[in-house]
């Protein structure tokens, strides 16, 4: 099949992984697969998955979605111009192409594949990444939509005008990339990034911004200055109440922070992810770390309770209580031999529900209904 996969930029964040991992996997099973966005922008660590992921064989075509980060009568109009112009761009490929499937993955960029199925009559399919996607005029009503998570599926049922039907649940999945490190490489990459090698280590990966709680994470670990814990945070981007936050409580020699980049042997090297997310549709991070044997303590928001069996392979706490994730991980500081077990119970989870070829898998059975 030619597929072709709809975004409107491609950050360095989890819905761009997640669209990456299924490019890729569709290549290898023999499918040409085309990417129309705005691109990876100038950002570093996007940049990186960009090339990886077209050294793979996937193809990229850039059309002319806008960027604004602020909001207001100026820019917004900018931006209706954007979309506007990019209308003949994108129909030009869709005519050029003649894909069999187009699956977007923003909503706002679903008004291009229903002007084309208004031309065609081609079926299109959407996949929602996150709860409470504003209504308007360039997020069309798709033939099928994929939602991520239990709740998704029901907000789209019961808020987007979709049929029970026509909304197929499909949880995002990841690769066993089987690359567990041993002791001893665990101690070398913990000297490497100059982390204390008697601690328990807790880990945050992902932006470093309020959406993802990095301020939760860091007030639980202040909480926890007593205890013999060490916390880990790998993303990029500056916060000055964090930078602040840190400083003002004399957690530097408890924390190490690292730039961004595969975290594959980051999630080995900790004990315990934590995310403490404020919103998210069905987050890849969690996946990825159980994957490594390593287990997570996540909010209790969209998509935990698929992903986390309270007690059993992980812990779920309140959004936005660090005192309640503070007591978490005290109690597993207490009980390191536990991590043993919740490790193995993670990983079994997530190899049973949450492989990348399940996923894709699942899409293809979409796609096919769309032809």
């Amino acid at each position: 099949m030619k597929i072709v996969l709809l975004a409107r930029y491609l950050p360095a964040e989890g819905s761009t992984t997640h669209m990456y991992s299924v490019a890729e996997n569709l290549v290898e099973r023999g499918h040409t697969v085309y990417m129309l966005s705005r691109g990876p922008g100038k950002d570093a660590s996007a940049m990186q998955l960009y090339h990886q992921t077209k050294s793979r064989g996937v193809n990229f075509i850039t059309l002319p979605f806008p960027l604004y980060n602020k909001i207001n009568l100026i820019t917004q109009f900018n931006q209706l111009l954007h979309y506007l112009f990019a209308i003949p761009i994108a129909l030009f490929y869709f005519f050029k192409l003649k894909p069999d499937v187009i699956h977007a993955h923003y909503p706002v960029t679903t008004y291009l594949a229903s002007i084309y199925r208004s031309l065609t009559g081609k079926k299109f399919i959407v996949t929602y990444h996150n709860m409470h996607i504003p209504k308007h005029l360039l997020n069309r009503k798709a033939d099928y939509a994929i939602a991520i998570s239990r709740e998704l599926e029901e907000d789209l049922v019961a808020n987007y005008g979709y049929q029970k039907t026509e909304v197929v649940r499909i949880y995002n999945g990841v690769k066993d990339r089987n690359c567990i490190l041993t002791p001893q490489e665990i101690q070398d990459l913990k000297k490497a990034y100059h982390i204390p090698l008697e601690p328990m280590l807790f880990g945050f990966v992902g932006s470093l911004n309020h959406r993802k709680g990095i301020d939760i994470f860091l007030k639980a670990m202040q909480r926890c200055a007593h205890l013999n814990v060490h916390g880990v945070i790998l993303g990029d981007g500056k916060d000055k109440a964090m930078e602040n936050f840190v400083r003002e409580h004399h957690l530097e020699e408890r924390l190490t922070f690292i730039p961004f980049r595969d975290p594959s042997d980051i999630y080995n090297m900790m004990d315990v992810l934590i995310l403490p997310s404020r919103v998210e549709g069905f987050p890849l991070v969690p996946l990825e770390a159980m994957m490594m044997k390593t287990p997570v303590i996540r909010s209790n928001i969209e998509g935990a309770k698929d992903q986390i069996q309270d007690g059993v392979n992980g812990y779920l706490f309140e959004s936005e209580n660090d005192d309640e994730l503070a007591k978490i991980i005290e109690h597993l500081s207490s009980d390191p031999k536990r991590l043993i077990l919740l490790g193995e119970h993670a990983y079994a989870h997530a190899k049973r529900h949450f492989s990348e070829d399940m996923m894709v898998d699942k899409m293809l059975k979409v796609y096919q209904c769309s032809l």
